[in-house]
C-alpha cells in the first residue's frame, strides 16, 4: 500500500518529476518498460509500482495514451511479486512514504492529515532516535573506554561526543557515534600508547572494527538487535604530524526544535528513498530557515526540505563553467583493484551515492607509494594547481577557436569514513586520452592541435608567469574535460611536476603554432631546449 518517492537507479528524480516531464512532452520510451506478469485468475499485475503511479497521474493530466509493457515469466519473479502484491485496499490507491500524498486509481492525488508539531516532535524522539536499551549501551561504552583512556593518557584525559550524536540530529544505525578525544597534555600519543588504548578497549570485551593512525573503531553489540559502532577521533600526530583535535561546535544545543527538524526530514527521505542530501546539507538547510524566521516544527520541515530542493535546482541551472564538479557529498569505492596509475598516484573507480550525481561514475586518486594522507594539507599543491588551472580554461573559453567547452576536473579532498585517510575525489572520464606533456611532448591529432593553443593561451593569459600543459582528458559531445594537468611557472611553485621557467622554455622550443593559436599571443623571447620531450610527466624533486 505504500511505494518510495524515488527510483532506484537514479534516486534524485522523484515519481512527482516524472509525472511532470511527461506532462511537459517527454517521450515514455525515455522511462524504462514496466514489466508485468500474468496471474492464474488472468489478470497483469505490475512489478513497477512507481512508474504505474507516473502513469496513472500522467493520463489522468491527459499527458499519456496507452504505454508498452513487457511480459515476463511468473516463474522468475515469484518472490518480487509477493513482496510488491501485499496491497490491502485492492491497489485503489498507495501513499508515497516520506511524505503525505496518496494517489489514487484514477490518478488523482491527495494529502493524507499532517501531522501535528506533537506528533512530530514524538516521531523524533522515538522512532528518529536510538532507544533507551541502545542509548544505554552507548553511554556505558564511552565510560569504558574512558576509563581506558584515563589509565593510558592520566586523569586529565577526557572523551567528548561529537558529529550529529552530539548534536542529536542523528536517526538510529545512521552513522557511527563520534567520541574525541581532549586533554592528552602538549606531547604526542606515542605508538605505545595508542597501541596500549586499542589493548585495553579489547580486554573489556569490546570488538575492535579498525584501527588507523587516528582513529579507532569500536563495535558494541551487548543489547538485544543493538549494533553500535564507536569511533573514536583522537589526537595521534605520532605518525602524520596531527593538529590538536578542536572542541566541536554544536549549534543545536539548546536548539531542540532544530534538532527534532533535522531528524524528521532524514526519516522523510530515507522512506522516500531520496539520496540526494548529506546530513550537513539537511542541517545547514533547517538552521538557515531557522534563522530567518521563527516557525513551529511542521512548518520549519517544509521549508527547509524547499530549501533542500531549491538549491539543487539552482545548481542544476547554474551556467556552465570551466570546473568539471563532483557534484556530490559522498560516494563508493572499490578500493580492491586499482583502474590506472598516474606518476603519483593510483586510481580506484567508484559512484557518487549523495548529490545531484548520485549514481554516476566516479574516481578516487591515492599516492602511489603507500604515503597515508591524513589531513587535507597533503593535497595543497592538487587544490592550488586545480583552482588555476580552471580559472585559465575559464579565460580561454571565451577566445578559442573551436566549438566545445573546455573544462578540468575540480578535484576534492574527500574522506574515507572507516579509516580517515584523505583521496582526491572527481568525476570519472570515459575514452580518457593524452594529448601533451610537461616536457614539449605532443600526441598527433587535430585534437592535439587544438589543446596546444590553450597553453599557448596560458602563457600569454600569465603575462609570461606559467604553462598549463600535461593534457589529459576526455573528448564529449561538446567539451574537452581535462584531469591532472600541470602548470609550469616561473617560480616552481606548484609541486614536483612543475619545471619552473626551463619548463616554459623547454614547451616554446618544441611548439609549432597552429591554426588554433592566436597569432597576437605572445612567446618568451628565448627558449631552449631543456628536456627530452616524453609522453609521461616529467618531474623535478629539487
Amino acid at each position: 500500500d505504500t511505494i518510495s518517492e524515488h527510483f532506484k537507479d537514479d534516486p534524485e528524480m522523484s515519481i512527482f518529476d516524472t509525472f511532470e516531464k511527461i506532462t511537459a512532452g517527454m517521450q515514455k520510451r525515455e522511462v524504462p518498460m514496466m514489466h508485468v506478469v500474468r496471474r492464474m485468475d488472468g489478470q497483469l499485475v505490475t512489478l513497477d509500482n512507481r512508474r504505474l503511479a507516473v502513469y496513472k497521474m500522467a493520463r489522468r493530466a491527459g499527458g499519456c495514451g496507452n504505454v508498452k509493457l513487457k511480459l515476463v515469466p511468473m516463474e522468475q519473479v515469484k518472490n518480487e511479486l509477493r513482496h510488491k502484491s501485499d496491497s490491502k485496499v485492492d491497489g485503489l490507491s498507495v501513499k508515497v512514504r516520506g511524505t503525505d500524498r496518496i494517489i489514487h486509481a484514477d490518478g488523482s492525488v491527495t494529502r493524507g492529515p499532517a501531522l501535528s508539531d506533537g506528533q512530530l516532535q514524538h516521531r523524533a524522539d522515538t522512532g528518529g532516535h536510538w532507544s533507551q536499551e541502545q542509548l544505554a549501551v552507548i553511554s556505558q561504552g564511552i565510560v569504558d573506554f574512558e576509563a581506558v583512556v584515563k589509565s593510558v593518557l592520566g586523569a586529565s584525559a577526557k572523551l567528548m561526543k561529537a558529529g550529529s550524536f552530539m548534536k542529536g540530529t542523528d536517526i538510529a544505525g545512521e552513522s557511527d557515534i563520534d567520541v574525541m578525544v581532549f586533554g592528552c597534555g602538549a606531547s604526542p600519543i606515542s605508538e605505545y600508547q595508542w597501541n596500549s588504548i586499542v589493548s585495553g578497549i579489547k580486554q573489556r570485551g569490546y570488538t575492535i572494527d579498525g584501527v588507523n593512525p587516528r582513529c579507532i573503531h569500536v563495535k558494541v553489540e551487548r543489547a538485544r538487535n543493538c549494533l553500535v559502532t564507536i569511533e573514536f577521533d583522537v589526537v595521534a600526530h605520532h605518525r602524520q604530524g596531527f593538529p590538536p583535535n578542536k572542541e566541536p561546535n554544536n549549534p543545536f544545543r539548546e536548539n531542540r526544535v532544530a534538532a527534532r527538524a533535522v531528524r524528521n526530514i532524514k526519516l522523510d527521505f530515507k522512506e522516500s528513498g531520496e539520496k540526494g542530501f548529506s546530513g550537513n546539507d539537511i542541517e545547514q538547510a533547517v538552521l538557515d530557515v531557522q534563522e530567518k524566521c521563527s516557525p513551529g516544527l511542521g512548518m520549519l520541515i517544509d521549508a527547509a526540505k524547499a530549501e533542500l530542493k531549491s538549491g539543487r535546482l539552482r545548481a542544476r541551472k547554474r551556467p556552465a563553467t570551466a570546473a568539471r564538479e563532483n557534484d556530490a557529498a559522498e560516494g563508493t569505492t572499490d578500493w580492491t583493484k586499482p583502474i590506472g596509475e598516474g606518476q603519483f598516484r593510483k586510481v580506484f573507480k567508484g559512484a557518487y551515492t549523495v548529490g545531484p550525481r548520485t549514481g554516476q561514475a566516479k574516481v578516487a586518486k591515492i599516492f602511489k607509494d603507500g604515503t597515508e594522507a591524513f589531513e587535507g594539507s597533503f593535497f595543497a599543491h592538487d587544490v592550488a594547481l586545480c583552482e588555476k588551472s580552471i580559472e585559465i580554461a575559464d579565460a580561454f573559453n571565451k577566445v578559442k577557436k573551436f566549438k566545445h567547452m573546455v573544462q578540468v576536473c575540480k578535484a576534492e579532498v574527500w574522506v574515507q569514513k572507516k579509516t580517515k585517510q584523505r583521496f582526491l575525489s572527481e568525476p570519472f572520464l570515459l575514452n580518457f586520452e593524452i594529448f601533451n606533456s610537461n616536457s614539449g611532448w605532443q600526441a598527433a591529432g587535430e585534437w592535439s592541435n587544438a589543446l596546444q593553443s590553450l597553453s599557448h593561451f596560458s602563457y600569454h593569459h600569465s603575462q609570461g608567469d606559467l604553462v598549463l600543459c600535461d593534457l589529459q582528458g576526455a573528448i564529449e559531445d561538446d567539451c574537452v574535460v581535462l584531469t591532472d594537468p600541470v602548470l609550469n611557472s616561473k617560480d616552481k611553485r606548484f609541486g614536483p611536476t612543475d619545471l619552473g621557467q626551463k619548463g616554459i622554455e623547454n614547451f616554446f622550443h618544441h611548439h609549432i603554432c597552429s591554426k588554433w593559436c592566436d597569432p597576437a599571443s605572445s612567446k618568451p623571447r628565448t627558449t631552449n631546449k631543456h628536456f627530452v620531450p616524453q609522453a609521461g610527466t616529467t618531474m623535478m624533486l629539487n
